[in-house]
């Protein structure tokens, strides 16, 4: 698992051990997710970055998982574009695999991805997409909205708004955003590990909800009992015009900032159907699923959270992933 120690990375862990799989994780600061270790993961320190350590933790593995998120802090020195980041990562996954004979990859993009999209970070990630697909490998992309789950960037962000008398915002009406609860989104990873169907493909996940910022910030304070916060919107090209600032300050990388701008001017909507079809399980609404990231017990709908049947050509447990 590479970049397992970020919020969907530690949350796909969960389940892959739950499921009785071996798992080895890239993790680039071990000493701060003692509890991978801990769960009974084999550890190896480095960065996607790092080819050497990419060969590392793919020696012998049966598959992997990529979920990476280049518009998030970078280590310090760094003089790479954010989107090269995930682009020479990816090629070095990509050189581990052929080495190390690793046949099978899933890798987490998110939706908006298009090879004409107005962001460069969106159109990017598709070219990454692309030499993935391209790249002679058993390769699932998929694509989650904004994932509704406590520990995630974006929805703590939210959260957060929605309890606050005035919510300071990045956009409003604009742009709008299919959700996704977080284990309906591990169900999905899971269960296109071993499904020969999924092989080469590309997959928007998420539920039939699709909502603004506006509305996504509203609909977590009624659940919190609380009046709708007043907006404040950051006009976006005063943070354009900060972005070499914020960025130097943050340890982002460069055009990180920009980035995040003209993807927040892309609809995050997508077509969920294709997988549905495949694992067709019934997917949590927005509503229910932020009751249950922000229930104390989260069980909600107990016994819903299950592992997806495993087909025929499963890996067997004793198997890397």
């Amino acid at each position: 698992m590479i970049a397992a120690s970020g919020f969907v990375g530690r949350q796909l862990v969960g389940a892959l051990l739950a499921e009785g799989r071996v798992v080895r994780c890239l993790v680039r600061n071990p000493a701060r997710v003692p509890e991978l270790a801990e769960a009974g993961c084999e550890i190896v320190q480095g960065d996607i970055s790092d080819a050497a350590a990419v060969r590392r933790a793919m020696a012998s593995v049966a598959a992997v998982y990529v979920s990476i998120h280049t518009l998030s802090p970078q280590p310090a020195g760094g003089a790479a574009r954010f989107t090269d980041v995930e682009k020479s990562g990816l090629q070095n996954v990509i050189a581990a695999c052929r080495s190390c004979g690793v046949t099978r990859v899933v890798y987490v993009t998110s939706l908006g991805v298009s090879a004409d999209a107005s962001s460069e970070w969106l159109r990017e990630r598709w070219h990454v997409e692309q030499s993935l697909v391209d790249g002679g490998i058993d390769a699932t992309v998929v694509r989650p909205g904004h994932i509704v789950g406590v520990g995630g960037r974006g929805f703590d962000t939210m959260v957060g708004n929605a309890r606050r008398r005035v919510a300071i915002t990045f956009g409003g009406a604009l742009p709008r955003m299919r959700t996704i609860a977080i284990d309906d989104l591990v169900y999905y990873l899971v269960g296109v590990l071993d499904d020969p169907r999924t092989y080469g493909q590309r997959y928007d996940v998420g539920d039939d909800d699709v909502l603004s910022i506006n509305q996504l910030i509203d609909g977590i304070a009624a659940i919190l009992g609380r009046r709708r916060p007043i907006k404040a919107a950051v006009p976006m090209r005063l943070l354009g015009a900060l972005a070499p600032f914020v960025e130097r300050g943050t340890k982002l990388p460069a055009g990180a900032v920009t980035g995040f701008v003209d993807g927040m001017k892309v609809d995050a909507v997508g077509d969920p159907v294709p997988i549905r079809a495949i694992l067709p399980r019934p997917l949590l609404p927005f509503r229910a699923a932020v009751e249950r990231a922000l229930s104390p017990s989260k069980e909600v709908c107990p016994g819903r959270y299950s592992s997806p049947e495993r087909p025929a050509s499963s890996v067997p447990s004793s198997s890397r992933s």
